[in-house]
């Protein structure tokens, strides 16, 4: 028994964590991944490819507020021990915790991908599952499972809210002058379920006699999933209500989104500055397959009486009805805007780079900055060590990422946000001072070389040229002599 709660409690340690990106920041300045035009249109990769299903990427998002490593777990007497352990005060504990903490979470599947050059033109096509949910809780929750004790524990701030829908996108890259790319990618999407849940009504109140729990709160769906025909005002909430055959042609909810980047190559491409805003659209809900739901629960606990067998020691119900079908309704995607400036020296073997994002369309906002030296040994071969600042990461946190992409494929494996200090929790080791992980890998096939992209062939422009000239000058002196 000790040993399965060991194992649960490193796998909880490695759930709470403020940061697990669908999309790896390593792999903006990696030149031959694809994975960067998920982060900057602009930036095109060397080679075009193809990504199948299962191959191209699977990704989760998590971001939140309070969720960490070192808020849940704390160093006593040489051993790691939990919050709820009683050597860990309630103030110590609770002091570390906001009063409303915030979890977004973003998952991301890549079901297909296609890039390929048309002369000085990258173009990429691709279909993307994807969900984005935020929830919100009190921090009274936390209250009561540390103290366990007598008083009111209020909740009603805590809600739901989550958006799933599919992606179908296509974009583009190309040259507007000899130093400036730009890239665009405009996104068509389906949805799938959109859900929220507010409460009015949250709370348990303690006492030494007894226990009371209160629930009253507001459900809105809309998908092709619900059944239209067993939606009735008034009726309960039952498994009758969703309807999986002909999916696809009851779907009602559209939206659109693009992405923006831009690329600005400098001192003959040693000096590159790179912006993009991703994300940037809505979805529009029809209240065409949309539902409400009015949900109330209560639970008393009195106590056990034992000289009476026959008595209920606890009572309680959960109900929800069905209210009016609700209107259509708009609903925004999280946006996010990426800046980053990159140095290369050694003909583009070696670069520094730094990289700004910032989520700013969701119900949590944050900055990150990211430092990284990227190695490229090789016009196949890259890879990249790198370091978050600011989004309470501390140092000696890295990152680190390889990239091959020779003619037949293309493999990308990154991680970001690895500490260097473990700790072990009953045997099992846990990173102690972890703020966020990100794990992220792909393989895709390459279909072909791009023939204008000077900053990315281990050259710089000036190298070029100067190459051009001897090779031409080599040709004249031939014609010279004979003369």
């Amino acid at each position: 028994m000790k040993k399965i709660l060991s194992i649960v409690a490193a796998f909880v340690a490695l759930l709470l964590v403020e940061s697990v990106s669908a999309q790896s920041n390593t792999s903006y300045f990696m030149e031959g991944s694809y994975f960067r035009t998920e982060l900057n249109p602009a930036l095109a990769p060397t080679r075009g490819y193809l990504a199948l299903p299962g191959m191209s990427g699977v990704g989760l998002n998590v971001e939140n507020n309070f969720l960490s490593v070192d808020n849940f777990f704390y160093k006593r007497d040489n051993q790691v021990v939990t919050a709820l352990n009683g050597q860990v005060s309630a103030d110590e504990f609770l002091g570390k915790l906001p009063e409303l903490g915030k979890i977004d979470i973003n998952a991301n599947v890549n079901i297909l991908g296609v890039g390929f050059y048309a002369k000085r033109m990258f173009w990429n096509f691709g279909i993307n599952l994807r969900s984005q949910s935020d929830i919100a809780l009190s921090k009274d929750l936390f209250t009561a499972l540390k103290t366990l004790g007598n008083g009111t524990y209020d909740l009603p701030q805590t809600s739901l809210n989550s958006n799933n829908y599919l992606e179908v996108y296509l974009g583009s890259s190309f040259p507007v002058c000899k130093f400036i790319n730009v890239g665009v990618k405009a996104k068509f999407l389906v949805g799938l379920m959109n859900a929220s849940a507010t409460f009015d009504e949250l709370y348990a109140d303690v006492q030494p006699e007894a226990v009371q729990a209160r629930l009253r709160g507001t459900m809105r769906f809309s998908s092709p999933l619900i059944n239209e025909a067993a939606v009735i005002p008034g009726s309960e909430l039952t498994t009758d209500m969703i309807e999986v055959p002909g999916l696809l042609t009851r779907v009602k909810s559209f939206g659109a989104a693009i992405d923006l980047g831009t690329e600005i190559r400098l001192l003959d491409d040693h000096l590159r500055v790179s912006a993009a805003v991703t994300d940037l659209g809505f979805i529009k809900w029809s209240n065409t397959g949309a539902a409400t739901a009015n949900v109330t629960a209560y639970a008393d606990f009195n106590g056990i009486n034992f000289s009476n067998s026959d008595e209920e020691p606890l009572a309680g119900e959960l109900k929800a009805t069905m209210g009016d079908t609700p209107e259509s309704y708009t609903t925004m995607l999280r946006c996010a805007l990426n800046v980053g400036v990159e140095y290369a020296i050694l003909r583009n073997r070696i670069s520094f780079g730094l990289l700004s994002h910032t989520e700013f369309c969701n119900t949590l906002k944050y900055t990150e900055l990211t430092a990284s030296v990227n190695f490229r040994p090789l016009n196949w071969l890259s890879a990249t060590v790198s370091h978050t600042f600011l989004n309470h990461n501390k140092l000696g946190i890295l990152g680190f990422a390889l990239n091959l992409h020779p003619a037949g494929f293309n493999l990308f494996v990154g991680a970001d946000y690895i500490g260097m200090n473990w700790v072990r929790y009953e045997s099992i080791p846990v990173p102690y001072d972890m703020k966020s992980v990100n794990v992220y890998a792909g393989l895709g096939f390459n279909l072909g070389k791009a023939k204008y992209m000077p900053s990315m062939q281990g050259k710089t422009k000036r190298a070029n040229r100067l190459e051009k000239e001897k090779q031409s000058e080599k040709k004249d002196k031939p014609a010279e002599k004979k003369a």
